[in-house]
């Protein structure tokens, strides 16, 4: 399983899709410059960078941005041999089908992984600079940390979506077009601040972030949509990944294709 996942890596040594974690991750990283900005609180005196809404625009941005960027990165995966031809050859090796679409899958999840890390990057080095002066304590970072991880959870979540799309379609687009199109419900959902909005299941990864902006608000009440959210997404992720597992084993390819 291990070699099968490595050369599903290779695939990606020379392909610009790679370049798509930088682009989820840019973006997050220059909105964290924005806690540079100046600031005052209301009595006017001078406001230091606050750490937690540094780790909440992040986590924004990458929530927001995710959708599209962690579809486009399943489709080309999923669906790269159907697009190229080479899927007969693929399916030729004596490896089952089952342990090559679990590995594009775990490879998904790894570039998945690597967005937030990099996303995370800027506010990190800011969070270990304040930390290394006393001005903040590790649980701060850890918690800009943790929010990371469970946005990665949750994200996945609707990775088997995008990858039943393009093993039905043979193609990218329209599991693109999905993620476009849950990008724009995000993007809405999000700056909507609603607690509901994290049963739209793209916006699942949502949930801790929202969490952040109620802390620094002294809101720290439970979301009450958290657990019919998480069916939800449940739901999605099992049904999703049993098309793509029923498709991938029983469905025929012909010769060319």
């Amino acid at each position: 399983m291990l070699n099968v996942i490595y050369t599903e890596l290779l695939k990606l040594k020379h392909s610009k899709i790679r370049w798509l974690v930088l682009l989820g991750a840019i973006p997050a990283n220059l909105i964290t410059l924005f806690a540079f900005l100046p600031r005052v609180t209301p009595d006017g005196t001078p406001a230091g960078i606050d750490m937690q809404d540094m780790f909440y625009r992040q986590g924004m941005m990458l929530v927001m941005v995710g959708p599209s960027i962690f579809a486009l990165i399943t489709a080309y995966i999923i669906a790269r041999e159907y697009q190229e031809r080479t899927i007969n050859q693929l399916f030729s090796y004596p490896v089952s089908r089952l342990e090559i679409l679990a590995a594009k899958l775990v490879v998904v999840f790894l570039l998945i992984m690597l967005t937030a890390l990099l996303s995370f990057a800027a506010a990190f080095a800011v969070g270990l600079a304040m930390l290394l002066q006393g001005r903040i304590d590790f649980d701060m970072i850890w918690l800009g940390f943790k929010t990371n991880i469970l946005v990665c959870l949750l994200s996945f979540g609707t990775i088997p979506v995008a990858a039943a799309v393009s093993l039905v379609a043979k193609n990218i687009i329209p599991a693109a077009v999905i993620g476009v199109f849950a990008t724009i419900v995000t993007v809405i959902g999000a700056i909507g601040h609603g607690q509901g909005s994290i049963m739209f299941p793209w916006l699942a990864p949502y949930w801790p972030v929202r969490y952040l902006a109620q802390d620094i608000a002294d809101n720290t009440g439970l979301n009450p949509y958290a657990v019919p959210a998480l069916i939800v997404l449940s739901v999605t992720f099992i049904l999703s990944l049993a098309i793509s597992l029923i498709y991938c084993m029983r469905a025929d390819v012909h010769s060319g294709s």
